[in-house]
């Protein structure tokens, strides 16, 4: 059987002073702790997705390797956060991946000065079973149960479950910008780039210097978005004064209910030394195009009108009055379209993208959802272009290929979206992109039903 090197704890731990960024205190013991590399079944390990996967809403749900089973679960990750300075307190964050992670989880617990055996960028297994997957405020987090929130592993506990690999990768944070981050991967490590302080916060300290109270510091770019970073009364750099300049934010992506926080290591994660935002935008994209990454899930609309996006173009090519539409089912809102009843013999439409500029990126993925519903042929096809400007017949279309489409429905509707699968644009590095979805079918032809869903274009 393959097996996982990792780390055991082999000694006793002595609990020493709670430290964290509640209670800090430089008088304090580290425990007196030895590694040996271990052996981990391999179908003993489940990654972060499958670890947030386990709550399915409302009270916490225990982990298990299954119904009447007792063998031991172990999630896999690598270390985010640092308790060193005070700003995290009695939290461990781990996300799935060094580089590009697609989820992150907060580990709760009551043992401080984590970052002593676990700093940022080790890898970790934690055993889990036993333990409880669940949200605290809408973050993802694991811990023991208490009632219907997810509470604090004893500090006993957590070390015997515990451990710590000899693997220390460089992070590499996402790069996102303010007005994506509700897309971005929470519990991960992301970098926003072009941002500053805003200026009546200019001889403003990080956080509180008269008391121990957590303070929002806010940070815009130079589109004038903002969001904030959140700053501990218990942090050692909470009495420093804020930089003036504009530069990169590095920062662990949280959020607590509707709001979204950035939690930073240290000042060290904020390097604001070049010039400010004049008053135009610096490098600014093109009117009309999008930076990546691009997503558009289409809530908002109102189901059964047409689709008027910003920046979309939804376009009948024949000049009929049949479009895509918003549609909604189970409080999800799509794209969707259909020749049924539509009087067009063929009947064309075409949905297109905002123009998405790849101009500075060296890689970019693309990703869609779609479902299909009294299915009689095949309708719909995804494209792309880099010189579209609004007349879908004069510009190139090249068909995106090793793309996954939902099919086969021909008594109704699938179950769930079927992902497009994610779809390798690197080729387009450099250049601004168009993606649209052609429906070619007709009223006495081809009829099925098609939605979309969740599109999605990132890129590094």
């Amino acid at each position: 059987m393959k097996t996982i090197q990792k780390i055991k704890f082999l000694s006793f731990l002595l609990l020493g002073l709670i430290v964290s960024s509640c209670v800090q205190d430089d008088d304090f013991q580290t425990p007196n702790v030895s590694y040996e590399e271990p052996n981990i079944d391999e179908d003993q390990i489940i990654d972060v997705t499958a670890a947030i996967a386990y709550y399915g809403g409302y009270e916490p749900v225990q982990i298990t390797a299954g119904e009447d089973a007792d063998e031991p679960v172990y999630l896999e990750g690598y270390v985010v956060s640092s308790d060193e300075s005070g700003n995290f307190y009695k939290t461990l964050i781990i996300q799935d991946k060094p580089e590009n992670p697609t989820a992150g989880i907060a580990i709760s617990t009551e043992a401080n000065d984590l970052y002593t055996s676990y700093e940022p960028g080790r890898k970790i297994y934690l055993r889990v079973d036993g333990l409880y997957s669940g949200e605290y405020a809408n973050l993802p987090t694991i811990g023991v149960q208490n009632d219907d929130e997810v509470g604090r592993i004893g500090e006993i506990d957590f070390y015997n479950r515990i451990e710590r690999t000899g693997i220390v990768e460089e992070l590499v944070p996402s790069l996102v910008t303010i007005g994506n981050l509700g897309n971005a991967p929470l519990n991960t490590l992301i970098k926003l780039e072009g941002v500053q302080f805003p200026e009546e916060l200019n001889g403003a300290s990080y956080g509180n210097v008269d008391n121990t109270y957590t303070e929002n510091r806010t940070v815009e770019n130079c589109e004038e978005e903002q969001t904030i970073i959140r700053n501990s009364g218990y942090s050692d750099f909470k009495s420093k004064l804020l930089p003036t300049g504009n530069g990169t934010l590095v920062a662990v992506l949280s959020i607590y209910n509707n709001d979204t926080q950035l939690f930073i290591r240290d000042e060290d994660d904020v390097m604001f030394d070049g010039e400010r935002c004049s008053d135009e935008p610096v490098n600014p994209t093109e009117p009309g195009l999008v930076e990546p990454p691009f997503n558009e899930d289409f809530e908002g609309g109102t189901a059964y009108e047409n689709i008027d996006l910003e920046g979309w173009s939804n376009i009948n090519v024949n000049g009929g009055e049949n479009l895509f539409q918003f549609r909604s089912f189970g409080s999800n809102m799509y794209a969707q379209t259909s020749g049924y009843n539509s009087d067009e013999d063929p009947y064309e439409t075409w949905l297109v993208t905002p123009g998405v500029d790849l101009s500075s990126v060296s890689s970019a993925t693309l990703s869609f959802e779609t479902k299909d519903g009294y299915y009689n042929g095949t309708a719909l096809t995804a494209f792309i272009s880099t010189d579209f400007d609004g007349d879908v017949t004069a510009a190139n279309w090249t068909e995106i290929t090793g793309v996954t489409y939902s099919t086969g429905n021909t008594d109704g509707y699938g179950d769930s979206f079927v992902p497009s699968g994610d779809v390798d644009l690197s080729a387009y590095a450099g250049q601004t992109v168009y993606i649209a979805f052609r429906y070619l079918g007709a009223d006495e032809g081809i009829t099925t039903t098609y939605q979309i869903d969740n599109v999605s274009l990132t890129a590094n």
